[in-house]
């Protein structure tokens, strides 16, 4: 027989589910009946433990011929034949279920055979029990029986026994009716006062109403109901028990309950009492809800949890309108897992009724379920009824009951007759059975004892308090009256009662009071039993905390007081946070370290949330956290549990406290519903800190008996020596490392490793690890091993297959970052794939292909985030070709990536030989690439001098911000002023032949620079040197020294520029990387020139005691990018940008340097030397170039077109300070129209800004040429614009302008403008 039919990866999912099903399944072949399967129950009960494979079911069941219940002859192919059989041994009953299936390409015959014996017991006591007997009430002599000869004697006896009877009846609670049944009529004989009471009619009011007949004053709408009801009650002899209104004298509907039955055997003419009481608005409530059926009735899928039916009047709790097909604990309660109340599992499906621990409405449930068939679906038939108001309902149903015993026996219950006579004696006239009862006394004892004062069987000290109050009651005129007082019993003890009195005068003042009694001692009794309850709560929590309780005690929530607190964790948690409650609870939330945890805490256990839960009914208040102890090293979970419960006397509400340990089962069920146990051969929950493991399913071999707990390093170490394959032994135990996992699981959770182990009998099997993560700051993961052998295999054979079609195959796995590669041949001969990480795979791939981007355009095209990118934009894949080194030739492979799977965890990357056909495609995408390569190669040009450049703006920039600041200083000290405002203005000099050179995109996009050929002042240069630096090496805490030595020639021409630039670089460079205490010094001195007469040579040195650079940094110092060392800012240009500048220069660059020693540059410059009276002033006083009028600029008006208020008036103060006078506009329209109304001659020139609102400065420039006015061809026109590119320029002269002036303004260049564009200015 085949155990296991199933195959595929869920095999042993649908093993597990037939074998934990609740019913025996029995497949047989149709032809044969040779048994195919059975499940472990159906082996249990039925087979025979020593059964062998091929032969027939009944064989198998220990019988020679086919079963009796078995209907192989009649199965149908599309429903089940269902029958009961009876095992005459056991004498259980069985329900088998047949029909026709397939089953592995064979015919057969399943059975499901389920245990109904009980189900069919409990359906016999039922129908017994309806057709017993009815239960019928014995009758009693009343004794009130008169026969007609002793009429004349008895009248007048019978007369007071009737007023008797009718005042004992009348003082009963409710209102009692007698009829007399003739046919189909009821006619009332007697009616009492009660119901009168009830309706607010007097007697002639009711007569008149009912006319005879009591229905009428039943609400109309109920009437049918009550009809229906009383005539079932005539007929059955049963009690007729309902509830329905009545209309009350002054209109409005009153609820009422009616208790009757039929008094005798049935006959042509009968007699029915009935009892009418009032009900409370709770019970009117409850009554008016389950009007239909007292319980609400569910039936609910046992394995699903689905709702299959609810009654009707079910719906009170349903979340939604339609609930069936919804599970019960989302259609009933609105959540999304079963209920923590749920009593299904928790209990036996026995029928009887418990508690529902559902409190969210207010209101409080009992329920009751058995286990049934639904149609053929397991499923639990479930009652549920709300026991806030049963229990109330049921107590008057009791009163009613006990009226109606009164009446039709003695009135039992406590009734006794007082006459209070004329002297205040009072003598009893009557006494109930109940009252005999209640003294725990016969009838005779009784009179014995006190029928001859009332008050005999008062307690003393009761005598004086209830005679007063009596006395009050008989003056008051109220009809009724309570008194609580204690009567004395037959054996001696007082018992505590309530009597209920109704008083009635007679003639002569003789007052009677009917009493009616009731035993409080039961009550008293119960209240002592609560307080005594609570106490014993109280101890026994302290006595059983139980093994993983971490805190026990218990507060007073009313009073915010801690009242107790046993701590085990040792951490003096009561002398932290004090014993005020709130402050000790909250202390505690200190220590959960999820701040989400916390704050439900607090919105759960601090005492005004407390409370509110309290009176909502919620009497437990649960929360699991994760907290970290103060002795704790890594922490824990824990549940806190507070049991609310009343204290007895003061109704103070006490809140009973425990804090458990929870860590081993929250990590139990994390791991169960991570994983499903099916597919799984091995799970393990692992303890990383501690080396400790369980085994929470499978094992490692067959027969591995070995405990389920144990080192976990020595499990490791088993699996490594016995079971695996010796090639993967080295890497499985480094990923199995802990240090490894916690790493991995930090980046990756959850990832998996394949290995290959040795089965039992010698075959390779290969399983698959899964690695997760459980809890990582306990060190707890969990492993989950699981055979993918078959896969394996059908995966190499569809590689074979696809082998044909590719050369090599690559497949990435994004969680771990590695990636493993088929060869063609690889595949085909069932070699080990490759395994790479991507970073060794891509290096490895950069020597092999050969682009001609080189290793850029390979990491361009196999770029894991080039890939993805690419992957997001085309999901279905791209290609590309690429020529690959091959036996050193080029050969051409096309590429094609594609998404691996459908959830994107992994890159499949093909690759194919296509040089044949793409070597004429590929030779012309070749020169496009050249020239894509070109185009690039200029932009990164480009790129990278623009980098240059912003390495070397901030050092000016530094220095105009320090000056900037001893200025705002020292403004009292005009010297110290002029002297800052110079450096400033040496600085922005120098910043903005960077930024002009910057902008100068025309020769950046060349790859050259141009040298400037001007006179300078080498003490000139020097003074900017130091004015530059100093600042920066104060700041750093350093010695700057600048001096000269030899110099012969102290002019030369050159570019000032760019030797400020090498030599700012050098020294920034030197302060950078010195420390604090430490100094620099820069030597200029004049040495032996190499070129012919009419040179000098100048060395520039400098020297620092930094930090120094290796000899491995020193041989690659100038490249670009190339620095030190990471800590310091700057991005690597510095030095290689120097380096060029010196070469344009044609001078020498070399360095000297030793670690922690210092570093020392020299560079040497030729160039040719001047004269100190040639050409012109070498440093103009910038400081005073503005104070005295310029022969170009003095009398000259100017119109300045410009939109920036600032700078206009920047530029009016500037042309103010050298005698010139200005009109402003602030954009080319205004302009325009200015120029337009001045007479000819006034301007003498538009100093025009580009960028303006309404019209730009290129249009302005272009409407004043086209005006036909004698000056507007020849005006000069001065562009002035930070917008300073060549093709700015060549726009502006476009445009008609006659000059380019860049901003921020310089003067002197403004004015070299001028003098070429005004007439007669020289």
């Amino acid at each position: 027989m085949s155990q296991n039919p199933f195959h595929g990866s869920s095999s042993e999912l649908v093993a597990s589910v037939l074998n934990n099903a609740p019913a025996s399944i029995i497949v047989c072949s149709a032809e044969s009946r040779v048994l195919l399967y059975a499940n472990e129950r159906a082996r249990k009960l039925f087979l025979k433990k020593d059964y062998r494979p091929g032969i027939t079911c009944y064989e198998a069941a220990g019988r020679c011929r086919p079963c009796p219940f078995c209907q192989y002859e009649e199965p149908n192919s599309s429903e089940f034949t269902v029958c009961n059989y009876m095992d005459p041994v056991t004498r259980k009953i069985y329900q088998v279920s047949s029909k026709m299936i397939d089953w592995e390409e064979t015919r057969a015959h399943i059975e499901y055979i389920v245990d109904v014996t009980g189900a069919q017991t409990k359906t016999e006591r039922y129908r017994n029990r309806s057709e017993g007997p009815d239960r019928t009430l014995c009758s009693v002599p009343c004794g009130l029986c008169i026969y007609p000869n002793d009429c004349v004697h008895l009248e007048t006896e019978l007369k007071d026994t009737r007023m008797k009877m009718e005042h004992l009846v009348n003082s009963i609670p409710g209102g009692i009716v007698s009829y007399e049944i003739q046919g189909k009529k009821a006619v009332p004989d007697f009616v009492s006062d009660g119901l009168l009471a009830l309706s607010g009619h007097t007697r002639s009011e009711y007569n008149e109403l009912v006319k005879g007949n009591t229905i009428d004053i039943i609400y109309e709408a109920d009437r049918g109901r009550v009809l229906s009801a009383a005539r079932s009650a005539v007929d059955s002899g049963r009690v007729m028990d309902i509830s329905c209104r009545i209309r009350h004298k002054d209109g409005h509907l009153v609820w009422i309950h009616i208790s009757g039955r039929r008094i005798g055997p049935k006959a042509d003419t009968m007699r029915f009492y009935a009892v009418f009481t009032g009900m409370s608005e709770d019970a009117i409530l409850f009554r008016s809800i389950a009007n239909d059926t007292a319980e609400r009735v569910y039936v609910i899928d046992k394995e699903s949890y689905e709702l299959i039916y609810t009654s009707e009047s079910a719906g009170f709790l349903c979340q939604g309108a339609d609930c069936i097909g919804q599970k019960c604990y989302a259609a009933l309660y609105g959540k999304n897992q079963p209920c923590e109340f749920c009593t299904l599992k928790s209990h036996k499906p026995d029928g009887a009724a418990h508690g529902m621990d559902y409190h969210e409405n207010g209101r409080f449930y009992s329920t009751r379920f058995r286990e049934t068939l639904w149609n053929g679906i397991p499923a639990y038939l479930k009652y549920v009824r709300d026991v806030t108001e049963e229990v109330k309902a049921q107590k008057e149903k009791e009163h009613i009951e006990q009226y109606f015993q009164t009446l039709v026996r003695k009135l039992p219950g406590g009734v006794a007759v007082v006459r209070i006579e004329k002297d205040g004696r009072k003598t009893p006239e009557y006494f109930s059975d109940g009252y005999a009862m209640l003294s725990g006394m016969s009838m005779d004892q009784v009179w014995k004892s006190y029928g001859e004062d009332g008050m005999a069987a008062v307690h003393p000290d009761d005598v004086e308090q209830l005679n007063a109050e009596l006395s009050d009651f008989m003056a008051s005129g109220e009809e009724q009256r309570e008194f609580t007082y204690r009567i004395k019993r037959g054996d001696g003890e007082y018992i505590w009662i309530k009597n209920m009195t109704s008083m009635l005068r007679r003639g002569e003042g003789e007052v009677i009071l009917y009493a009616s009694y009731r035993d409080l001692t039961v009550e008293f009794k119960e209240q002592e039993q609560i307080r005594r309850q609570y106490r014993e709560l109280i101890l026994q929590h302290y006595r059983t905390p139980g093994p993983n309780a971490l805190i026990v005690g218990h507060c007073n929530i009313t009073r915010s007081q801690i009242t107790e607190i046993s701590d085990y964790t040792d951490s003096g948690l009561l002398e932290c946070f004090g014993t005020e409650r709130d402050a000790f609870f909250t202390g505690i939330s200190t220590l959960i370290l999820d701040e989400k945890e916390r704050r439900d805490y607090m919105n759960r256990f601090l005492n005004e949330p407390t409370r509110a839960a309290f009176q909502a009914g919620k009497r437990e208040l649960e929360l699991d956290c994760f907290i970290r102890l103060p002795k704790d090293v890594r922490g824990r979970y824990v549940k806190f549990k507070v049991n609310l419960v009343e204290e007895p006397d003061t109704g103070d509400i006490t809140g009973i406290l425990t804090v458990y340990d929870i860590t081993e089962q929250t990590i139990a069920e994390r791991n169960l519903k991570k994983l499903s146990t099916s597919g799984y051969d091995l799970i393990a929950d692992v303890d990383l800190f501690h080396d400790f493991c369980t085994i929470l399913s499978g094992r490692f071999t067959k027969d591995d008996l070995c405990a389920k707990s144990g080192r976990h390093s020595e499990r490791l170490a088993y699996m490594m020596e016995r079971q695996l394959v010796p090639k993967d032994r080295p890497r499985i135990m480094k990923m199995l490392e802990p240090e490894y996992i916690l790493e991995r699981l930090k980046q990756e959770d959850p990832y998996s490793l394949s290995y290959s182990i040795l089965g039992e009998a010698g075959e390779i099997q290969t399983k698959k690890l899964t690695v997760s993560a459980t809890d990582l700051r306990l060190g707890r993961v969990c492993l989950a091993r699981a055979d993918i052998t078959d896969s394996v295999r059908e995966q190499q054979g569809l590689l074979n297959v696809v082998a044909y079609t590719f050369e090599m195959l690559g497949i990435i796995h994004l969680g771990s970052r590695h990636i493993t590669l088929y060869t063609h041949q690889a595949v085909l001969q069932v070699l080990e794939p490759r395994r790479a990480s991507i970073d060794s795979w891509l290096a490895d791939i950069k020597k092999k292909y050969a682009p001609k981007g080189g290793e850029e355009e390979v990491e361009r095209c196999f770029g894991l985030q080039n890939m993805l990118a690419r992957l997001e934009e085309r999901p279905g894949g791209y290609d590309f070709v690429l020529p690959y080194l091959e036996e050193n030739q080029i050969r051409y492979k096309q590429i094609n990536i594609l998404w691996g799977d459908g959830d994107h965890k992994m890159i499949c990357i093909v690759r194919q030989d296509v040089t044949e056909t793409m070597t004429a495609e590929r030779r012309s995408k070749e020169t496009l690439e050249q020239a894509l390569a070109l185009a690039e190669e200029a932009n990164r040009a480009k790129s990278d001098f623009l980098s240059s450049m912003s390495h070397d703006i901030r050092t000016p920039m530094n220095a105009i911000m320090g000056m900037t600041a001893l200025a705002r200083a020292h403004l009292d000290e005009p010297d110290r002023v002029s002297d800052c405002l110079q450096k400033i203005s040496v600085s922005s000099s120098h910043l903005l032949s960077l930024i002009n050179d910057i902008l100068d995109m025309s020769k950046i996009e060349q790859s050259k620079l141009s040298l400037n050929h001007m006179k300078i002042s080498m003490s000139g240069l020097l003074e900017k040197l130091s004015a530059i630096m100093e600042p920066q090496a104060q700041a750093a805490g350093l010695k700057l020294t600048i001096q000269s030595r030899g110099i012969e020639h102290g002019y030369y021409y050159g570019d000032s520029l760019r030797m400020n630039q090498i030599l700012i670089n050098l020294l920034s460079n030197a302060v950078k990387f010195t420390p604090e205490g430490g100094s620099v010094e820069l030597l200029a001195e004049e040495i032996t020139p190499i070129r012919p007469q009419g040179h000098a040579r100048y060395r520039f040195t400098v020297r620092d005691t930094g930090i120094g650079m290796g000899e491995e940094f020193l041989a690659h110092m100038f490249e670009p990018f190339t620095r030190n060392t990471a800590r310091v800012e700057g991005t690597g240009l510095g030095l290689s940008i120097a380096r060029g500048l010196v070469n344009l220069m044609d001078g020498t660059i070399s360095a000297e340097s030793r670690v922690h020693e210092g570093t020392t540059f020299k560079v040497e410059l030729e160039c040719e030397y001047a004269d100190c009276g040639d050409g012109e002033a070498v440093h103009p006083d910038l400081g005073n170039a503005g104070n005295a009028p310029d022969q170009v600029f003095a009398g000259r008006r100017f119109l300045i077109v410009e939109d920036n208020d600032i700078n206009a008036e920047i530029l009016c103060e500037l042309l103010k300070m050298r005698g010139a006078m200005s009109d402003v506009a602030d954009n080319g329209a205004m302009a325009l129209h200015m120029y337009r109304d001045a007479a000819p001659g006034t301007y003498d020139a538009v100093l025009m800004d580009i960028r303006m609102p309404k019209m730009n400065g290129y249009e302005a420039a272009r409407a004043i040429r086209g005006m036909e006015r004698e000056d507007a061809a020849r005006i000069p026109i001065i562009a002035m614009t930070a917008n300073s590119f060549a093709e700015d320029v060549q726009d502006a002269l476009d445009a008609g302008m006659d000059a380019h002036v860049a901003k921020p303004i310089d003067m002197e260049i403004l004015k070299t403008a001028l003098s070429q564009t005004l007439k007669g200015i020289v």
